[in-house]
C-alpha cells in the first residue's frame, strides 16, 4: 500500500509525545531558520529571495513578517516576535504599493492581524485590522451595482480598480470575492461596526442568488450582475468559495450556507470525482467547452480537509470517505523523485497520473499538509501523521540549505532539481504551521473552538454573536 512507498514510518501505531515533542522542535527550528535568512537578506520586503539574498516587493507592508505572527506566536518564538511586533505597530497602510489584490491581502493581512488580536488581546493588532477594513470598505471596490467586489486597490491613494495586468480578466475571480467574508465577519464582530460583514454578505448573496443549477459557480464573476463565467474547477481561482461556504455557517451558524455547501459536494461527486486506474480518487475540471479536464492542481488538495471538517458539524459521513480518497491522491503527489509534490498533475487516457514539464516546481504549498492536520484530528489516524511527517522531511532534504534556508523548487521530479531561489508567505503562515499543530495536542486550536481562515489564521467559532447580523439564517 501506500505507507511503504511513503516513508517507513508503521503508520498504524500511536507515537509517544517525546518523538513528537522531537518533531515538533524539527518545525520549529525549520521556522526558526526562515525568519533568520527573512531577517539577514529582507526586513521589511513582502517576499525573500533566499540565494540572492534580497527581498522583493508585493503589498509593500512586509507581508512575511506580518504572515508569520502566528506561527511564532504558537511555536513560543518571543524574541522574533517581539521584532516582528516593532516592525507592525510603525505600518502605515498609504506606503503600500498600487495595484494590491483585495482578497490576498485581507486573507493574510487583516486575517493574521485578527488572530493576533484573539491570542494577545493588544488593541494595536486590532488597530492594525480595523485601519485595513476601513480602507478596504471606503476604497469604493465594493460599490459596484452588484455588491461584487472590484479586484484591486491602490494602497498609497486608498482606491480600488479592475486588475491591470495585461490579459488579465476584467471580471473578478470566483474564489476571490468569496473569501474575504469570514475576515470581514470577525471584524464586525469584534468592533462592533456591521459595515464590513455586510459588504462581505452582499458579495456572498449576490453570487448564491446566480448560482447554476448545478450548484457549481464558474471562475469568473461578472461585477455587473454576480453571474458567473469560464470554467469548472476546485483549484485556482474557484478553491476557496467551497472552503468559505462550509467555513462561514461554522462561524455564524447561517444555515443557508451549509445547504449551499452540501448541494456543492454532492455536484462535485456526481460531476468532478474520477477514479485512475490505479484506484486514486481526483476532482477533474470542466473547461469552458464543457469538456472535462483531467488534471487536478495541488490547490485541490485543501478539499479533504474542508469535507473532514464538515463532518465535525453534521456532514453526512460520506463527506468523510470521500475525503480519505482524495487525501491519499494527494499524498501520492509527493511520490516524485524530491519527495516534493508539482503544482498540477495529470491523468492520461489510461488514466496513470503524469506530470507536465510546466507544472514541475513546488511553491512548498500547504493544502496537503493542511488536510492531513485535520483529518488527523477528525479521525484520529496515525497514518495522516506519518504522512505529515514524510513530506516534512522530504521538506528538509529537498528544498532547505543549510546556510540560506528554504526555497520554493523547480524540476522537482528529476535528479537536478533546483532551486527557485524565492519562499512564498504562505510556507511560513500555513506550511510550518499546520506540520506544528500536527503533532501538538488536540487543546492548541480545537477545531470545535476555531476556524482557520484560507491562510491559516484561527478565528473564534462564536455563532451566537452573529444571530442578529445573519441576514441569510
Amino acid at each position: 500500500g501506500i505507507n511503504a512507498e511513503y516513508g517507513g514510518e508503521d503508520v498504524d501505531s500511536p507515537l509517544p509525545r517525546s518523538i513528537l515533542d522531537k518533531r515538533m522542535n524539527s518545525v520549529r527550528e525549520s521556522m526558526r531558520l526562515s525568519w533568520k535568512r527573512y531577517k539577514e537578506c529582507a526586513w521589511g520586503a513582502d517576499k525573500l529571495h533566499p540565494d540572492s539574498c534580497h527581498g522583493s516587493t508585493w503589498f509593500g507592508l512586509g507581508l512575511t513578517i506580518i504572515d508569520s505572527l502566528d506561527t511564532m506566536f504558537l511555536m513560543g518564538l518571543k524574541e522574533e516576535l517581539g521584532e516582528a511586533y516593532e516592525f507592525v505597530k510603525n505600518i502605515d497602510y498609504r506606503d503600500g504599493a498600487k495595484n494590491v489584490n483585495i482578497f490576498e491581502i485581507t486573507i493574510r493581512v487583516l486575517g493574521a492581524f485578527l488572530t493576533m488580536f484573539t491570542f494577545t488581546k493588544d488593541q494595536m493588532y486590532l488597530t492594525k485590522a480595523v485601519e485595513l477594513g476601513d480602507m478596504l470598505i471606503d476604497s469604493g471596490a465594493f460599490n459596484t451595482v452588484s455588491g461584487v467586489p472590484l479586484s484591486d486597490i491602490d494602497l498609497s491613494t486608498g482606491i480600488s480598480h479592475r486588475p491591470t495586468c495585461p490579459g488579465c480578466s476584467k471580471h473578478s475571480s470566483l474564489s476571490e470575492v468569496t473569501t474575504i467574508q469570514l475576515e470581514f465577519n470577525e471584524l464586525t464582530r469584534l468592533t462592533k461596526d456591521p459595515r464590513y460583514k455586510e459588504a462581505g454578505d452582499r458579495a456572498m448573496l449576490t453570487v448564491l442568488n446566480h448560482v447554476p443549477e448545478d450548484h457549481l459557480p464558474r471562475i469568473y464573476v461578472d461585477v455587473k450582475n454576480g453571474r458567473t463565467s469560464g470554467a469548472l474547477t476546485l483549484g485556482a481561482r474557484g478553491d476557496s468559495y467551497y472552503e468559505y461556504l462550509l467555513k462561514q455557517w461554522i462561524q455564524t451558524g447561517a444555515t443557508r450556507y451549509r445547504d449551499e455547501y452540501f448541494a456543492a459536494v454532492q455536484s462535485i461527486k456526481d460531476k468532478l470525482v474520477f477514479s485512475s486506474r490505479r484506484g486514486l480518487t481526483y476532482i477533474a475540471e470542466i473547461l469552458e467547452s464543457q469538456r472535462i479536464s483531467h488534471k487536478m492542481d495541488h490547490l485541490v488538495c485543501f478539499l479533504p480537509g474542508s469535507l473532514a471538517l464538515g463532518t465535525l458539524h453534521g456532514a453526512p459521513s460520506w463527506h468523510l470517505e470521500l475525503a480519505e480518497e482524495v487525501v491519499r491522491t494527494c499524498v501520492e503527489m509527493y511520490h516524485t523523485k524530491t519527495g516534493l509534490a508539482p503544482e498540477i498533475i495529470k491523468f492520461d487516457l489510461s488514466s496513470q497520473l503524469f506530470i507536465s514539464r510546466n507544472d514541475e516546481f513546488s511553491l512548498l504549498r500547504p493544502e496537503t499538509v493542511e488536510s492531513l492536520f485535520i483529518l488527523w484530528r477528525v479521525t484520529k489516524k496515525p497514518k495522516y501523521r506519518a504522512w505529515a511527517w514524510d513530506i516534512f522531511s522530504s521538506i528538509e532534504r529537498s528544498a532547505k540549505h543549510p546556510d540560506t534556508g528554504y526555497s520554493s523548487m523547480k524540476r522537482i521530479n528529476t535528479e537536478r532539481a533546483q532551486r527557485k531561489g524565492d519562499l512564498e508567505s504562505f510556507f511560513l503562515a500555513e506550511t510550518l504551521k499546520y506540520l506544528y499543530l500536527i503533532n501538538g495536542p488536540d487543546d492548541v486550536i480545537p477545531l470545535h473552538r476555531y476556524v482557520f481562515n484560507t491562510e491559516a489564521h484561527p478565528f473564534p467559532i462564536r455563532p451566537k454573536d452573529f444571530d442578529r447580523t445573519n441576514v441569510i439564517s
